[in-house]
């Protein structure tokens, strides 16, 4: 039977009395009095909670402020109250320099412990020796990495080792107002499906003044988060190969080009322009304030229209294809940087952010896409407007693939549709310089390395 503390103290007490008043040369009360002091002593070992210090888990992370900074707080506090070994530390960072200063951090060797990046260049850092690999962790805890969506877990493999865990992916989704497409006699619950079905709807839902000036355009695919990537992947396009080729001079880019080009043509460069300096934030958003009919954004965009146009009668579907059904995602992954401190305690952390509940509460809160599948399935989310086209979406979603020897070949090809739309340029030229230019970089990497 088990003895409390205050019984073995009272105990203590009165052998020592008794030690006192009886014969001193006898030895038996003081052995009986070390026997009960041990006891005494293992009792309040066993039972007082001594508390240790923990050790600090340094974070940066880019929410400043909103829905997102304040779920976060929640869950950086929920971690530190349930975690005996490790207290995280959340460090705010501006996103705009976010990625400067982290590797100046790196390079300084006083880096934080966890980071938030962008996963389409983890393999550049990882070449880098900016960030460690996290594969000894994933194989001692049997972490599931099949638990994730395909496109982030090819963004964070690299060289065959695994260099971040995704945290929060995106997909583009095209936006439509049902209100315009009542009023101009289209159905609001048949969204166009294909490039053709977009060209026919924009048309119908343009509108102009007496003057003939644009009130509201259909649709541009430069407008929104868009550039080109969605609709050059819905074409069918692969703009590098399994073997790190660039194709961007392929039938099915140079087609898509041109496809840009007819909507400029329509709606002519100075017109779009005029008419889109006119454009703002939150209610002046060119969505949401009624000048634009149809749009590209990612998925977060459902909170904006939640926040700005409650009452605003809108839809939501996939990228309208020309080949096959397609998007661009791109988004963040959780990375220990080289050098960190405590990349045992920069690890839990990342277990626990990237967990099915707190993937679950922070897309909740927050509007970010669960990098794990189970959360982004989970009933919880199923109530958001639009959230069933939203996982549609995220099946056929693919990123841009890492190149190191060209590690942002993306820019090119931006500046050739630029120089598409201005005018400067035709389609196949455009390319074409734009395939040079990124060959041009290999040939100068391979020279130097």
């Amino acid at each position: 039977m088990k003895r409390s503390f205050s019984t073995l103290v009272a105990v203590a007490l009165v052998l020592t009395l008794l030690a006192a008043c009886g014969p001193k040369a006898s030895p038996t009360p003081a052995k009986e009095t070390q026997v009960v002091e041990k006891e005494v002593t293992k009792v309040v070992k066993e039972t007082v909670a001594v508390p240790k210090e923990r050790t600090r888990v340094a974070f940066w992370h880019i929410f400043g402020s909103g829905p997102g900074r304040d779920v976060f707080d929640k869950i950086v506090a929920e971690f530190n109250a349930t975690n005996p070994d490790y207290v995280v530390e959340p460090v705010f960072t501006d996103f705009w320099t976010y990625e400067q200063k982290v590797l100046a951090a790196v390079a300084a060797g006083d880096p934080p412990d966890v980071t938030m990046a962008d996963q389409t260049r983890a393999g550049q850092r990882a070449e880098a020796k900016q960030i460690i690999a996290l594969d000894d962790y994933i194989a001692r805890d049997n972490f599931d990495m099949a638990a994730f969506w395909e496109y982030p877990l090819k963004d964070v493999v690299y060289k065959g080792q695994t260099w971040g865990i995704p945290f929060a992916p995106d997909t583009r989704l095209l936006f439509y107002n049902k209100a315009a497409f009542e009023e101009v006699g289209l159905d609001p619950e048949k969204p166009p499906k294909t490039w053709d079905e977009l060209w026919d709807y924009a048309l119908k839902l343009d509108k102009k003044d007496d003057k003939g000036n644009l009130v509201r355009v259909g649709f541009n695919p430069m407008w929104g988060n868009c550039w080109m990537l969605p609709f050059i992947y819905s074409n069918g396009a692969v703009l590098v190969d399994d073997a790190g080729k660039f194709q961007f001079t392929a039938p099915e880019v140079v087609e898509t080009a041109a496809w840009y080009q007819k909507w400029v043509n329509h709606y002519g460069k100075e017109n779009l322009d005029n008419f889109a300096s006119g454009f703002g934030t939150g209610a002046q958003d060119p969505f949401i304030s009624g000048q634009v009919a149809m749009i590209v954004q990612v998925q977060t965009y459902i909170g904006d229209l939640q926040t700005y146009a409650p009452d605003m009668k809108w839809g939501v579907t996939m990228i309208p294809y020309n080949k096959t059904p397609a998007s661009w995602g791109a988004g963040f992954d959780l990375e220990i940087p080289y050098g960190a401190k405590n990349p045992d305690g920069a690890w839990e952390f990342i277990k626990f952010l990237t967990s099915k509940e707190i993937q679950v509460m922070f897309a909740e809160a927050s509007g970010w896409m669960p990098s794990r599948i189970e959360a982004a399935s989970d009933p919880a989310l199923a109530d958001t407007p639009g959230w069933d086209v939203v996982l549609e979406s995220m099946k056929v979603t693919r990123s841009r693939r890492f190149v190191l020897e060209a590690p942002t070949w993306y820019n090119p090809l931006v500046t050739a549709f630029q120089e598409v739309w201005d005018g400067v340029k035709t389609p196949e030229q455009a390319l074409a310089g734009a395939q040079a230019a990124v060959e041009k970089e290999v040939e100068n990497y391979k020279a130097t390395h």
